[in-house]
């Protein structure tokens, strides 16, 4: 392994505590190239040192009991940066991905729009998937290529092809949909996430996981990925857990 993802030592859990703790936590990784040009370096070089953070991210999402983490890797809208840009990024992501299956720790789940993606990265994807399926830890969703409302559309147009629509007649019609949407979604069979972790300093969902979020939690530091520490992740872990989830009552 080239060393792009950095772990630490082998997970132990943490005490149990009464606080609550989120189920799943969505992240977008926000600031690679931010961080790089503040070094006056090439923007591939926030993605290659951002990239040694999933490991341990994942490490410090496992110790604090966590059942599933979501990283946001590239959109859609990320795959019309230049030609000069995405021969760096491209190949490091598949490699990132690899390089974290291979540790077998976490089953490496890639979500998103994997027929957008040139073919040696959705092999690389598929490769992860195929390595890690069967590893004991918490599911690690890795959006790349990912658009929230790509994803729904996908979802209604797998309904709609396989003919599985909810009966006219059903009592409750729309609760019917939103039970069989979430079951064509890229996370199905998942919690939605609880809480939702953007670094860099913006303030908005971007699209990421746009079903998903309805009742979410959201955090937000000004602290770009690369630089994004376990003390920023227990703030925001901190953070939720002071908060009170009424779901609407």
């Amino acid at each position: 392994m080239s060393g792009v993802v950095s772990t630490t030592t082998p997970a132990v859990a943490r005490p149990a505590t009464a606080r609550p703790i989120p189920q799943h936590v969505g992240i977008i990784m926000d600031g690679n190239r931010r961080w790089a040009r503040a070094r006056g370096l090439d923007p591939v070089e926030g993605y290659r040192e951002g990239a040694r953070r999933l490991g341990e991210v994942c490490e410090w999402a496992e110790q604090a009991g966590l059942t599933a983490l979501t990283l946001w890797g590239l959109s859609t809208d990320n795959l019309k940066r230049s030609d000069q840009e995405l021969s760096g990024l491209l190949p490091l992501i598949g490699e990132t991905i690899e390089e974290l299956a291979a540790l077998r720790r976490w089953p490496v789940n890639p979500i998103g729009d994997l027929m957008a993606l040139p073919g040696h990265l959705r092999a690389a994807m598929e490769r992860a998937r195929d390595i890690s399926h069967r590893a004991p830890g918490m599911t690690v969703n890795v959006a790349v290529a990912y658009d929230g409302r790509r994803e729904i559309a996908h979802a209604v147009r797998q309904i709609l092809c396989a003919g599985t629509m909810p009966p006219a007649d059903a009592d409750d019609p729309a609760g019917n949909w939103q039970h069989l949407i979430a079951e064509h979604l890229y996370t199905r069979n998942q919690p939605d996430p609880d809480l939702i972790i953007r670094t860099s300093g913006e303030q908005r969902l971007s699209g990421f996981l746009l079903w998903q979020t309805a009742a979410s939690e959201f955090y937000f530091c000004d602290v770009p990925w690369p630089s994004f520490t376990r003390d920023e992740f227990d703030l925001a872990l901190d953070s939720y857990a002071s908060r009170h989830r009424r779901y609407g009552l």
